[in-house]
């Protein structure tokens, strides 16, 4: 699928500055851009608590930011959270693959936005109003992971399972934005599967007790057991999660 890990806090950029949810937006992780603007702009930033100056001069998070020609809009790292999502008024002009205004290995020529890139966006003489109730941020600071059973769930033994809502996780630094991986379960038993259809939010187990956590970028087929699927606020919770952060399991009903 692709797009925003976490949709939640893109689709309140987009919606504080007017834009449909689908306006194309800047992701960024752990580290905000430095931007030149040379013509007017109206932008917000949603998502991690990161420090957020324009010219020096702080500004807050979720909130309307006007830009005047010249301005230079520069980040520090986050309080809390990992990603942080900029929306531009008229949305930034992206590239259409497939449909889809995002960046992806081997489907779009570019996966990152390079330095000295020069973004281009549409301009719009007003600012619009979001028709939609505006959304809340994301409370992603709950170690809190709300999921569902998975189809493999019950052929994992009774400790394993006990295991899974009992234990504090720690998110693992090789995690990215095709899986989240979470250690700490130890060596699991179970029989062989066949190859099964995934989509993000999908948790498998692999015999080293491993878990992966399929995340945007995630494939559409996988040979583990399928044992959670994350809820959707959970799936944009967990893409707020640094390396190392705690994560806790909590099954919730259908």
């Amino acid at each position: 699928l692709s797009g925003a890990m976490d949709l939640h806090s893109a689709h309140l950029a987009n919606k504080l500055v007017g834009n449909p949810i689908t306006a194309a937006i800047l992701e960024f992780t752990a580290m905000g851009p430095e931007l030149l603007f040379d013509k007017e702009a109206v932008i917000t930033i949603a998502g991690a608590t990161f420090g957020i100056f324009v010219n020096n001069e702080e500004q807050c998070i979720n909130t309307i930011i006007h830009i005047k020609e010249g301005d230079r809009l520069k980040f520090t790292p986050p309080k809390s959270g990992w990603r942080g999502y900029l929306a531009i008024q008229g949305g930034f002009d992206s590239e259409v693959v497939l449909g889809s205004k995002s960046m992806y290995l081997g489907i779009t020529e570019k996966t990152r936005i390079e330095k000295g890139a020069i973004l281009n966006f549409s301009t719009i003489s007003q600012l619009l109003k979001a028709k939609d109730k505006v959304l809340k941020p994301l409370d992603f600071d709950s170690e809190f992971i709300d999921v569902f059973k998975g189809p493999e769930y019950e052929i994992l033994d009774d400790k394993t399972k006990e295991n899974l809502i009992n234990n504090n996780f720690k998110v693992h630094q090789n995690s990215n934005r095709m899986a989240t991986q979470i250690d700490g379960l130890g060596v699991v038993s179970f029989d062989d599967i066949l190859t099964v259809p995934v989509q993000p939010g999908t948790v498998q187990i692999t015999p080293s007790g491993r878990l992966l956590i399929l995340m945007r970028d995630a494939q559409t087929t996988g040979g583990y057991p399928r044992i959670f699927q994350l809820t959707n606020d959970a799936i944009n919770k967990l893409a707020q999660k640094r390396p190392n952060d705690k994560v806790v399991f909590r099954i919730t009903a259908i």
